[in-house]
Parts: C-alpha cells; structure tokens; sequence
C-alpha cells in the first residue's frame, strides 16, 4: 500500500496541537482560568437568590393527582448531544404510561437533528439559552425575537406536563412553558419554579444518566421497565442509503475489503477526554495493515485539526468525515459501522443505541456515571489515583495538564479489545470475519457497562 508523504509544515502543526496536549498551562492561564471560574460560581450564587425571589412571587399551587389527564408533554434537555440521545429512554417510560399523550422536546439547535426518526416525539423545539450567558446577546434584536418565538410556542402547547433534565436552565424554560405540572431534581431547579420535584440532582448519587433521567420519568408517572436504560434510536432510510453509498465508494476508492471501523477522536467539554491523536494514528494503521479495515474518522467541523493531526501521521489514507454528515446520517454511518472506537462522547452514545459495538476510553470521567450503556460494550480506563477527576460544573481538563489516564491506553491495548469486539461479532453473525481468539486485556476495567 503506498506511503502517505506527510510535509514538513504539516508535521509541525501536529506536533504543536500534541505539545498543547501534553503541557500544563502557564501560570497566568491557570490563574485566569481559576478567577473565571471563582466569578462564575458567585455570578451562579447571585442569580440563584434572584430567581428564588422571582420564583416565590410567581409560583403557582401544585395540581392535585386527579386533576386534567396528561395530553401535551414537554421534555427539557438543553445540552450536549449524548446527554440528548441519554435521555430517551425518559420519552419511552412517558409514551408507555400517556400512549395518547403529545411528547414535544426541547433542544438545543446543534442536537435536534439526532431525534428526526423518533416517532414517540410528535414535536422537536429547537432553542439555545446558553446565549445569555454573555452579555452582548441582550444587544441584539434577533435573540429577544427567537426568545419570544419559542416562548410563544410552549405557551400555545398548553402543556400539561413538562420535565427538566437540564439543569438550573432547563428548570428556568420549564418554568416559562406555563405548563400545569413541572417535574425536577430539587438540587437542579430554581426555588418554587417546579410544581413537583425530587430531592437531590445530578450525580449526587452514583447512578448512571439513565437512571437519573427514568427517576424523572418514573416520578411524573411513567412506567419504567427493566430494559429501558438501554438506548434505541431510529435510523432515517434516507441517511442510511446516503451513508452506505458513501462507504461503497471509499471501499472502492482506498481498497480496503474488512470491517468499517469509525473513530471519534473529538470531546466537546473538554479535551482531557481526548485520547492523543498520535495513538489514534498508531491504531488506523494496525487496523488497516491486520484487519484490512475501512477506517473513517468521524466530528463536528471544529474539530477539523483533530482529523487532521490523525491523517497526517497515520501511513495510510483514511476516510475522513468530519463535518460532512447530518446528525441523522452520522447515526446511519455508525449503525453500518462494524465498529466503533471513541471517547466518552455523543458518537459513543449513538454506537450503543443502535447496537453497534463499542470499544469506550475513559479517563476523566467515571463511565458507571457516564460510560456506554450497552451491555457487551468494552470499556477501557486505567485505575490511577486521580481519575475520574471529572467536575461536571466545569469542562473537562486535566488539572496537571498531563492526561496519563488517555495517554496511558496504547494503541496495542486498544487493538486487542477492538479484535475482541470483531471477533465477538462475527460469532454472533454480525458480520463475516475471520479473525483469531483474543487473550485478556490487561491494565483496563472489566468490559461491561454499568447496566450488564
């Protein structure tokens, strides 16, 4: 296979971004990092007494149990895209009890594509709050217009009932969407604006994000049954024939007749998640050499100079995707996938809910938290003292600037668990591979997932 020449200018751009990788910030930087982060929390501290005081004159009585029935629902999940495909089973626990019920959900703009085949979800609302955390958003028109459309929107639905999985702001559009019943964690909603709430919040207790998303459910009368902490999405036919025709062509084009294996090498809160795009080079190339893999890398376009740090360093041409699908195609390209490799991320999240295999690096962040949720997922981590050191108030960046926790996952160690996947899919007539029995992996966490 020929070599990939790889220029000068290039090999130094991919040097920087791992120097950056590696290095621990300058002193000024760690400080301005902390005094941001210390104004924050008295900014959050601030905000919290004024809408305690707003909630307080505005609340409403909570409905009785047999008040109206439940006919128009609302769901609340303004964050990242897999929080979003995380929170689904919470819309089947609700479908299950309110068969005749209307389900809206309410997203971000950057995730509402992902929920485009999702029959149980009569209505996707698409809006971004996060926009008024900086001051210059109040000066322009346009986002007090969108802010007015959408209210407008959740006002006419007259809403029976509406959830909050979202945190404090979730609770605040909660609030807003007038609806009669307002379900959340006591710890995550603003004073008096939930009519019904649970105590706690958000990993104040050990339990995985789906079992905190079906407690919410559970408690505004849904019916939760054992399987639902597994996660389903609907793939979109279109984006399905679009994805493989796409995989068809670079076969033909790059010559490579074994398994599709997608790697997300991308973290959108965070970069400590990441695991280091040399090792990912490393991997594309046994991948290709061994198993004659199609290998694709997958991301949003701001992570461009990921995809790119990889191809430039890796021997062998590879598939590279990033930015050029839908969210419903992304969803497609991993369900063809016979494989997929990736941090703790959205793209992970989706890998699981349409049952393709999993190889999951965790460092920073604890995955009986956040990790996949299927059950022959193989997760990878290494037990140091300080990992998971992973603060959910905050992006994830390794306090030392030196994340040995990704870094210390070789690509040999990720090799040998994506072979056992393969091989483990093949006897289960996934797919028609000959590939060899794998022996233990050593130095990684017990491959299950928190639910097996």
């Amino acid at each position: 296979m020929e070599r990939t020449e790889i220029a000068e200018t290039d090999e130094s751009a991919a040097s920087q971004l791992d120097a950056a990788y590696d290095s621990r910030p300058p002193f000024d930087a760690r400080l301005g990092a902390r005094t941001k982060l210390t104004t924050k929390r008295i900014a959050q501290r601030l905000l919290w007494l004024v809408m305690a005081i707003i909630g307080y004159l505005t609340h409403t009585k909570a409905p009785s149990e047999d008040a109206a029935p439940i006919r128009r629902i609302l769901v609340v999940r303004v964050d990242l895209l897999g929080d979003v495909v995380l929170s689904l089973p919470a819309v089947r626990a609700l479908k299950r009890a309110y068969p005749d019920a209307e389900i809206d959900m309410l997203v971000l703009k950057s995730t509402a594509g992902i929920l485009q085949g999702e029959r149980d979800i009569s209505r996707v609302l698409a809006y971004d709050p996060h926009i008024w955390r900086q001051p210059k958003t109040y000066l322009n028109p346009a986002n007090w217009r969108a802010a007015g459309d959408v209210l407008r929107t959740m006002r006419a639905a007259r809403y029976d009932l509406a959830i909050s999985i979202s945190g404090d702001m979730g609770s605040i559009l909660t609030r807003l969407s007038n609806a009669r019943r307002r379900i959340g964690y006591a710890k995550e909603a603003y004073p008096f604006f939930m009519t019904h709430t649970l105590p706690g919040g958000r990993y104040r207790t050990h339990q995985h994000e789906t079992c905190y998303v079906l407690a919410l459910a559970e408690a505004a009368g849904g019916i939760v049954e054992p399987d639902d902490a597994l996660l389903r999405l609907s793939i979109v036919p279109a984006a399905a024939q679009k994805m493989a025709a796409t995989l068809q062509q670079a076969r033909s084009m790059l010559q490579h007749g074994g398994p599709v294996i997608t790697m997300h090498g991308g973290a959108r809160n965070g970069q400590a998640k990441r695991w280091p795009t040399g090792h990912f080079a490393r991997l594309a190339e046994r991948l290709i050499e061994e198993l004659d893999a199609l290998v694709v890398l997958t991301g949003a376009p701001s992570e461009a100079p990921l995809a790119q740090s990889i191809e430039q360093q890796c021997r062998y041409p590879l598939l590279n995707l990033l930015g050029k699908t839908s969210l419903p195609e992304l969803t497609a390209l991993l369900a063809a996938s016979d494989l997929v490799i990736s941090g703790d991320s959205g793209p992970m999240h989706i890998a699981c809910a349409v049952r393709t295999p999993v190889v999951a690096l965790h460092g920073p962040t604890d995955p009986a938290l956040s990790g996949p949720t299927a059950p022959d997922a193989i997760i990878l981590r290494r037990d140091i003292w300080c990992s998971p050191c992973y603060d959910a108030s905050a992006t994830a960046e390794c306090p030392f600037g030196n994340p040995v926790c990704m870094k210390g996952l070789s690509p040999e160690l990720v090799f040998a668990a994506a072979r056992r996947q393969l091989k483990r899919a093949s006897e289960n007539g996934r797919a028609s591979l000959s590939l060899p029995v794998i022996g233990a992996i050593h130095h990684a966490t017990t491959p299950t997932s928190p639910h097996s």
